[in-house]
């Protein structure tokens, strides 16, 4: 930059000594007089020229800028998009894990109560059919709070899981 300026410091000084040997004649004077007007008119020129440089750049970098702020906020929609799909399929994977283990805790419940308690049952109270019927149906009613707790247990231990891959201690 300091090239830029270089012709006009020298032109100042140049007019300094003018000015300190004013005993020049008038025609001399009025060479030098036209000379520094000739470059000071330059000077002018090339300022204008940068200014005119520097704001289209300037524009051209606020177009950028405008752009990127728009692109920001497009990823961060997506960003929240995407996080909303993740917790929506963590959630999907959690149930279906919490039923996988309800069935297979059906299936147990249902062998337990043919084999050891039926028996017991019809021992008890054999003219009934009512008690067996309600016990059965007990166990099938319990099932879906059985799967919400499990639902919430197995989500819990995704996230905490998520949380302990993402810890510095882990990496």
């Amino acid at each position: 930059m300091e090239k830029v300026y270089i012709r006009e410091v020298n032109e100042l000084h140049r007019a300094k000594k003018i000015e300190e040997n004013l005993h020049l004649h008038e025609h001399e004077l009025k060479d030098e007089y036209k000379r520094l007007l000739e470059n000071f008119e330059e000077a002018i020129g090339q300022m204008r020229l940068i200014t005119n440089v520097s704001d289209k750049i300037q524009k051209k970098l606020d177009k950028a800028n405008a752009a990127l702020d728009q692109k920001n906020q497009e990823l961060d929609f997506k960003n929240k998009e995407l996080q909303v799909t993740i917790d929506q399929l963590t959630q999907a994977r959690a149930g279906k894990i919490a039923t996988t283990i309800v069935l297979i805790l059906a299936i147990i419940l249902f062998l337990i109560e043919e084999v050891l308690l039926e028996p017991l049952i019809v021992d008890f109270v054999s003219t009934n059919q009512w008690v067996s019927i309600g016990i059965k149906l007990f166990l099938v009613l319990s099932l879906k709070p059985i799967e919400s707790v499990m639902e919430n247990v197995v989500l819990n231990y995704i996230y905490k899981r998520k949380l302990g891959l993402k810890s510095p201690e882990k990496i």
